[in-house]
């Protein structure tokens, strides 16, 4: 009797839980088995179909609609633009009318799957470095002077890096990602001169890699930094400073001051390897001002104390022809 109460009892208390736990012992066939038999089909069902929305979700997301082509800003304002809200790098084809490898690159690099399909990542601008204003600029302010140039700059417009010449679509995306890894590139020593400020090494690359852009003003600042923080020269690369920014102020056309920074080195630095390049550095300069008698003293120096170095035969060549 007892027995029987407490089945009665566990039974009613079962029936509060969720159908699926509930179970009657004095049925023979509990609660739980005959309410699994009577909603497992539905929940098999339910499981299904949302197996089959998932897969549907996936298969749109997976082979979503595709851009067809490049969507090209004609402006680095639009492109500056759309850069920073998207916080990426913008890819720009510097081009001329009359360059036939950067029409070719329409056709075989701009225009291919691999590319386009990559291209949401990145935004692209196209510039004609001679007919548009932008263009123009760009061109000037990098010292491009080959074609076709892809210049990488960053969200405000300042150059991460470039890649020169013609370039298959393989090669460029091999390129980029190269570019993008590669700790050389300026963009990344840019980046690392942020976290190091006291590493004039990293500077002193960073000046040098912007002098070879002709970027003449931002390499002249890197050493003139290099020189006011380090003026006891504890880094050993006060020669090769005063030295790079001699040639940074020769080409802003800074005569006078370019050839006091040389006078400098000079001075400072007499057993220095690259004074034999100052000399004849100084006497181009000199040559360039219409100041032929300097020169000529400059390069008579040149042949006689460095009798056996490199640049003796080019010395000897412009010693003539003054």
């Amino acid at each position: 009797m007892i027995d029987g109460w407490l089945a009665r009892a566990h039974c009613r208390l079962s029936l509060r839980l969720p159908f699926m736990f509930r179970q009657c012992y004095h049925s023979g066939t509990s609660l739980g088995e005959r309410q699994v038999k009577k909603y497992g089909k539905a929940v098999l069902v339910l499981t299904a179909g949302l197996g089959l929305v998932f897969a549907a979700a996936w298969m749109v997301y997976r082979y979503r609609a595709r851009p067809t082509q490049i969507v090209w800003a004609r402006s680095l304002s639009e492109a500056t633009g759309k850069a920073r809200s998207g916080d990426k790098l913008i890819i720009t084809d510097v081009y001329t009318d009359w360059c036939g490898w950067c029409k070719e690159m329409d056709v075989k690099t701009w225009s291919h799957p691999a590319v386009i399909e990559r291209s949401e990542k990145y935004v692209f601008l196209k510039l004609n470095a001679e007919t548009e204003p932008d263009g123009v600029a760009l061109q000037k302010k990098f010292g491009v002077v080959s074609y076709p140039t892809v210049l990488l700059l960053d969200s405000r417009g300042e150059e991460f890096e470039r890649l020169e010449g013609y370039l298959p679509a393989e090669e460029f995306l091999a390129n980029l990602r190269a570019t993008l890894e590669d700790p050389d590139s300026l963009g990344n020593l840019k980046k690392q001169e942020v976290r190091e400020p006291e590493n004039f090494g990293i500077r002193l690359k960073t000046g040098k890699k912007l002098l070879s852009r002709y970027a003449f003003s931002d390499a002249r600042t890197r050493f003139e930094q290099i020189l006011q923080k380090d003026p006891a020269n504890r880094s050993q690369l006060g020669d090769a400073s005063l030295f790079y920014l001699a040639l940074s102020q020769a080409g802003l056309t800074q005569t006078d001051q370019s050839l006091a920074t040389l006078d400098r080195l000079f001075t400072a630095y007499p057993q220095s390897k690259l004074l034999p390049a100052g000399f004849f550095m100084s006497a181009q300069i000199l040559l360039d001002a219409g100041r032929t008698e300097a020169a000529r003293t400059r390069l008579e120096k040149l042949l006689r104390d460095y009798p056996n170095d490199p640049l003796i035969k080019r010395a000897k060549k412009v010693l003539s022809d003054i």
